[in-house]
C-alpha cells in the first residue's frame, strides 16, 4: 500500500525529466499545416507525436502510432480501461509574445510555450504518472492508456480515426481544462456566414468627387487565425482622406482605447489596423475582439453606399461588441450550464463576398437545432447564409456519477480544498469523445486561464501537482490498493 510521500519522492526524482521533455515537445510547431505520408496533419505535428511515443517507449511502455492520426501509450492490465485523453496539436500561436512561442523558455518557475498548458504539459505529467504507476509496483485492475490526439485544435478527425480503429476506454478524464471536474461541457459549434455580393457597388459619382467629400470606401476586411481564438489582429484596406479617418479613429478611442494603426498603401488608400488580445474562443469575454471593434470602428464612419458598407452594418445590427448572440437569434441558457457564448474568430471581406467564422458554445440542454434555428431567421431578413463546418454535442455526466466523486475526492484530499464542486464550461475536451468522460485539470481555481493567449505558460510547481493528482485518480479509479 503506497503513501504520498513515497509518490511524491519518485517524482520529485523526475522533475528535471519532465521539464525538459516538455520543453523539447513544445518546440515543435505542431500547428495543423498540409499532410505528408503518415503524417495526416502535417510534419511537426506528426514529428511531436513521434517523439512523445519515443519517450514513452524508453520508459518502458507499450506504444502504438494510428497512421499518425493518434497514438498510445499503455501500462496494467484487466478487460476495462482507464482512458487519460490529451492532445500534442497547437493553436497558431498568434502576436505580441514576451517570449519565443516554440522555445520553451523556462523563467521565474515558469513554462513559456504555445502548449505549455494546451495541452503537452498535462500530456507529459499524465505520462510521468503512469511511469510512476509502474515504479510503485500496484497491481492495476484496469490498463491505463494516454491517447494522444493531434488536431484536437481544428476538428478532431483525430479522435473520430482512433473510435474507428482502436479500443474505446470504459472512463477517462481528460487533463485539458480546469480543476476540480468538469462534469458539463457545452455543445460547440463551428459555422459560416456568408454573403455573396451581386452587381455593382452603388457609385455616387466621379471618384475624386466622392472621396472629397470626407467619405470612405471599404475595399476589404480580414483577421483572425482560427475560429476558436478571439482574434487579436484585424485590419481593412479603405479609400479616403487621411484627416477625416484620423479623426474617426481618435473619436473612437475615447471610449474603446483599442490599439489602432492607421498605414498610408498610398494617396488615397490606407490600411487600418486593429489589435485586440487573444483568448480562448469559450471564454471571449477574456479578450478583446479585434474583428468586432474593427466593424464597430467603420460603422461610425460616413461610408460610400455599396455591399461592404451594407455588410458591415449588418454585423454591427446582429453581432456587434456582444458575445451572448443577443441580436442574432441564439440568446440562450440553462441551470446546469449557463449562458450561450458566441465568438466570432475570423473574417474575410472583399467587393464579391463576405465571410465571417463563427465559434458558438450552447447550453447542455439545447440542440444544436435549436441554436440554429432563431439565428437562420435573423440572417435570413439580411441576405446571409449559413453554412454548417463542425459540431460537438455538450457532455453531461451527472455528479454522483461514481466517476465524478472518485476524482473530486482525490482533488480535495490533494489540495485541501474542500468547497469545489463538480462544475460545467464552454470549452471542449476530448472528455466528449467517449461514452464516460470528464475534464479533470490542468488549471487551479483562480488561475489564469491562458490557453490560445500570447504568453501561455505553466507553472513548474503546478505541473508536478497536476502529476501527483493523476497518480492519485490513476491509483483512484484503476488499483486494487488505495494509499494511506
Amino acid at each position: 500500500m503506497p503513501a504520498r510521500q513515497e509518490i511524491k519522492e519518485i517524482l520529485k526524482g523526475y522533475q528535471d525529466n519532465l521539464t525538459e521533455n516538455l520543453q523539447e515537445l513544445i518546440q515543435y510547431k505542431s500547428v495543423e499545416a498540409e499532410p505528408v505520408e503518415g503524417m495526416p496533419f502535417g510534419l511537426e505535428v506528426g514529428k511531436c507525436l513521434a517523439r512523445m511515443l519515443e519517450i514513452a517507449d524508453e520508459m518502458g511502455m507499450k506504444t502504438s502510432n494510428l497512421e499518425g492520426y493518434a497514438g498510445t501509450v499503455e501500462i496494467g492490465q484487466g478487460e476495462e480501461m482507464l482512458g487519460i485523453l490529451c492532445h500534442l496539436d497547437v493553436v497558431p500561436a498568434g502576436d505580441d509574445w514576451d517570449y519565443d512561442p516554440f522555445a520553451g523558455v523556462i523563467e521565474n518557475g515558469r513554462i513559456y510555450g504555445r502548449g505549455s498548458l494546451d495541452n503537452k504539459g498535462p500530456a507529459v505529467a499524465s505520462l510521468y504518472a503512469m511511469k510512476t504507476i509502474l515504479d510503485l509496483k500496484l497491481k492495476l485492475n484496469k490498463r491505463v492508456r494516454l491517447i494522444l490526439g493531434t488536431n484536437e485544435e481544428s476538428g478532431w478527425e483525430c479522435m473520430e480515426y482512433y473510435n474507428k480503429n482502436a479500443e474505446t476506454p470504459t472512463l477517462a478524464f481528460s487533463p485539458d481544462a480546469v480543476f476540480p471536474v468538469i462534469h458539463a461541457e457545452k455543445g460547440i459549434l463551428v459555422f459560416d456566414l456568408l454573403q455573396e455580393f451581386t452587381g455593382e457597388a452603388e457609385d455616387t459619382g466621379e471618384e475624386d468627387d466622392r472621396y472629397s467629400r470626407g467619405e470612405v470606401a471599404v475595399q476589404s476586411i480580414s483577421g483572425g487565425n482560427a475560429p476558436n481564438m478571439v482574434p487579436d489582429r484585424a485590419s481593412a484596406l479603405v479609400k479616403g482622406k487621411r484627416e477625416y479617418l484620423e479623426n474617426k479613429i481618435a473619436e473612437y478611442q475615447n471610449d474603446y482605447p483599442e490599439d489602432i494603426v492607421l498605414t498610408a498603401v498610398n494617396s488615397q488608400e490606407y490600411e487600418i489596423l486593429v489589435k485586440g488580445v487573444s483568448a480562448h474562443g469559450s471564454l471571449p469575454a477574456d479578450g478583446v475582439n479585434a474583428v468586432s471593434h474593427l466593424i464597430s470602428l467603420l460603422a461610425e464612419m460616413n461610408l460610400n453606399p455599396g455591399n461592404l458598407e451594407n455588410f458591415i452594418n449588418t454585423y454591427q445590427r446582429l453581432i456587434g461588441r456582444d458575445y451572448y448572440g443577443e441580436n442574432i437569434g441564439c440568446d440562450l441558457s440553462d441551470e446546469v450550464s449557463g449562458r450561450l457564448v458566441f465568438n466570432v474568430g475570423q473574417i474575410k471581406a472583399d467587393e464579391e463576398r463576405a465571410r465571417i467564422t463563427v465559434n458558438i458554445r450552447y447550453p447542455v440542454s439545447y440542440q444544436s437545432e435549436e441554436v440554429y434555428q432563431g439565428l437562420k431567421e435573423k440572417i435570413s431578413e439580411h441576405n446571409w447564409k449559413l453554412e454548417e463546418k463542425q459540431h460537438k454535442a455538450p457532455l453531461h455526466v451527472e455528479k454522483d456519477d461514481r466517476l465524478v466523486k472518485s476524482l473530486m475526492q482525490v482533488y480535495r484530499e490533494e489540495t485541501g480544498d474542500e468547497k469545489a464542486e463538480p462544475i460545467a464550461i464552454g470549452g471542449g475536451t476530448y472528455a466528449r469523445a467517449v461514452p464516460r468522460g470528464v475534464a479533470f485539470g490542468p488549471l487551479f481555481p483562480g488561475q489564469p486561464e491562458l490557453a490560445h493567449q500570447k504568453n501561455e505558460y505553466l507553472e513548474i510547481e503546478d505541473l508536478m501537482l497536476n502529476a501527483l493528482i493523476y497518480v492519485r485518480a490513476i491509483i483512484e479509479l484503476a488499483a486494487d490498493e488505495k494509499i494511506n
